[in-house]
């Protein structure tokens, strides 16, 4: 009996040890994802209102942020998004090309996890269709995007219909409207190159646009997007293939709509990849 005991002790002395051993290995991602957050900048006005729980009824307009601190951290700042009751709440930078901030921070320093960028050739101020990247490992949720994983599933999407995103000229609501995946590799025979669509020349051209994402989608949303209107799209990795990525696109929230969650349209036959396994 005492050498059981003796025994039992050892065990539990050494699972603790090993978990203890894997909180610490976790912990500086944690404190630097904390760290980061910390810096969300504060409204311009003092008196915003918070923002709100999705109601049926339009939200108060969001406020303008004060981007002056983290401009000063880096010039390439060009906004901030927020996905509510998410860990998403990161600032927005965009570089030179689609490579540097995919591996560095905020403040320039390497960083494999890298930071949520918009793409180089997108006009943050005036363009048609801004693309955010943002990593997603497979580690945790702190790899920026991981959490667009969610949206696969339409439950997912009713608790979470609507983004907040904050630039240096202007603050907007926009409502989920389309989910859908993608290849990464150029040679597949169904490869799509979204990311070339970073304006429209026309209304013909975005509504071409749409129709594809449509035909695409795992699932639309109530009112679908409209040519004329502005799109966000976020892109992440994900894992049911290599090569993967997973999209979730919006509009702007229109006058007089409320950031409750639509009716979910699911797509019966989606145009997924060739790899996509079936069934995932």
């Amino acid at each position: 009996m005492k050498r059981f005991l003796l025994f039992l002790g050892a065990f539990v002395a050494g699972m603790l040890a090993a978990l203890l051993a894997a909180g610490l290995m976790l912990l500086p991602g944690w404190l630097q994802e904390r760290e980061l957050q910390n810096q969300r900048p504060q409204a311009v006005a003092a008196s915003a209102t918070p923002t709100p729980t999705p109601t049926p009824t339009p939200p108060p307009a969001l406020p303008q942020m004060d981007f002056t601190d983290l401009l000063a951290q880096n010039p390439d700042v060009v906004g901030w998004i927020t996905i509510p009751d998410t860990q998403i709440d990161y600032p927005v930078l965009q570089g030179t090309d689609n490579e540097f901030y995919l591996r560095h921070g905020l403040d320039g320093a390497y960083d494999i996890v890298g930071i949520p960028f918009a793409d180089y050739e997108c006009d943050v101020q005036n363009g048609r269709h801004l693309i955010l990247y943002g990593h997603n490992m497979g580690v945790d949720e702190t790899d920026r995007f991981s959490t667009l994983q969610g949206y696969k599933d339409p439950d997912y999407y009713t608790q979470h219909p609507y983004i907040e995103l904050y630039t240096l000229y202007g603050s907007t609501y926009y409502k989920v409207v389309a989910v859908y995946a993608l290849t990464a590799r150029t040679q597949d025979a169904d490869y799509f190159a979204f990311n070339t669509y970073a304006d429209f020349a026309s209304d013909e051209a975005e509504q071409q646009y749409l129709d594809e994402v449509a035909r695409r989608a795992f699932y639309t949303t109530g009112d679908y997007a409209r040519p004329g209107e502005r799109l966000l799209t976020l892109c992440t990795c994900t894992y049911e293939m290599d090569d993967a990525r997973i999209l979730v696109m919006a509009r702007p929230l229109r006058e007089g709509e409320s950031l409750a969650a639509d009716t979910v349209n699911v797509n019966a036959d989606p145009l997924l990849p060739a790899r996509w396994p079936a069934g995932a």
